[in-house]
């Protein structure tokens, strides 16, 4: 056994020091009737779309405020960069739109200027954050952050429920290797979560069990390169 004692990690939290500010740039967001549809939908695995663009915006802050960045821009473009408000599984066969990974920042971008004032940054954000997905380049430091915590926090969201099957363990090693420095050398991912008392907690939660909405069809699964039988793309 290692010497010395590991320390102990806790949630990450309005309440946990230096994150004060962080919740103060969003709680405008956060508690909005709109953002609070996002709860509504699945994105990666049992993480909705609203726990998912919280994660962003909690690790846009931090790593833009410790290369003094613009980390006030970074935690409210993170809170809305997937403010889409559809399942994006189904898009497709309603819509006609398969490219969703190519369109949903436009539509986030749209929704979002519908109910807050956003600078110029923060409109860049959201709309290059899929970069290189999307072809046209991030003009500013901010936005190349969010290109990688975006893909960072998805990667995190489902592998910890494929923790099982085969996984890229090595992908994105420049993104966790900033966040090392960022948060120490005992960091690993965790969700942010909200302050909220039970009676808050209560109204914005959406209700739905996303672990039970996922169709596990034998015939739909398909096998990994190890092997290992994977289900439905998240």
């Amino acid at each position: 056994m290692r010497a010395g004692k590991k320390r102990k990690r806790g949630k990450h939290t309005a309440l946990s020091p230096g994150n004060e500010e962080f919740y103060s740039y969003i709680k405008d967001l956060v508690h909005h009737p709109y953002v609070l549809k996002m709860k509504k939908f699945p994105h990666h695995c049992e993480t909705s779309c609203y726990q998912h663009c919280l994660n962003v915006a909690y690790y846009n802050y931090r790593i833009c405020k410790f290369f003094h960045l613009d980390a006030r821009s970074a935690a409210r473009a993170g809170m809305l960069h997937d403010l889409f408000l559809y399942d994006w599984r189904g898009h497709r066969k309603k819509t006609g739109d398969p490219v969703h990974a190519m369109t949903h920042p436009h539509r986030a971008l749209h929704n979002a200027k519908k109910y807050f004032h956003l600078n110029p940054l923060e409109e860049e954000m959201i709309v290059k954050h899929m970069f290189p997905v999307t072809p046209i380049p991030p003009m500013h430091w901010e936005t190349w952050i969010i290109t990688l915590t975006d893909k960072y926090c998805g990667t995190c969201e489902i592998g910890r429920y494929y923790y099982k099957v085969w996984f890229p363990r090595g992908a994105y090693a420049l993104i966790k290797g900033i966040v090392k420095k960022v948060f120490g050398p005992d960091y690993e991912y965790e969700d942010y979560v909200l302050p909220f008392g039970k009676e808050e907690a209560a109204a914005a939660d959406s209700g739905v069990n996303f672990v039970k909405l996922r169709v596990r069809s034998e015939g739909n699964w398909k096998k990994g390169p190890a092997g290992n039988r994977r289900g439905p793309k998240y």
